[in-house]
């Protein structure tokens, strides 16, 4: 899930209670959510370290199916867009993404439980490691 190289990266943020939320995406879809407590920075500062060499533009349109199903999962609100996505990962990490957004609304499972849905009942600390890597937490919970 490494950086995506694109020409142009169009950046939003938001802010729910002490929670700044920092939104990147690209025309061919949702690049990256950042979360932050500390003070608020304007998204283009947030990501620039991950996008070097990018033209970052603070672009609210083309993130707007973003912000919504980032603002329906913080309110606890089912979401029934669809949100393109414009991230590499592996078949691995898309299968682990994909079988996460599976889960009910509302539901919990543990990385054992996800490991043994992707068939990998040993999995546990695999399913882990794609979550610390997850570009999207909140629609990827």
């Amino acid at each position: 899930m490494a950086g995506t190289t694109v020409p142009e990266i169009y950046c939003w943020n938001i802010k729910i209670e002490d929670l700044n939320i920092y939104l990147a995406s690209s025309k061919r879809g949702a690049l990256r959510v950042g979360l932050s407590l500390r003070e608020k920075r304007d998204s283009a500062t947030f990501f620039r370290k991950r996008f070097p060499n990018t033209r970052l533009v603070e672009n609210y349109p083309l993130n707007k199916l973003l912000v919504q199903a980032v603002q329906a999962a913080l309110l606890n609100k089912p979401f029934r867009s669809t949100v393109d996505f414009d991230f590499s990962c592996t078949p691995f990490q898309w299968q682990v993404l994909k079988t996460i957004a599976r889960i009910p609304f509302g539901e919990t499972r543990t990385y054992g439980d996800v490991a043994s849905m992707v068939g990998k009942p040993k999995g546990a600390r695999a399913i882990g490691q794609v979550m610390r890597k997850n570009p999207m937490p909140l629609i990827f919970p």
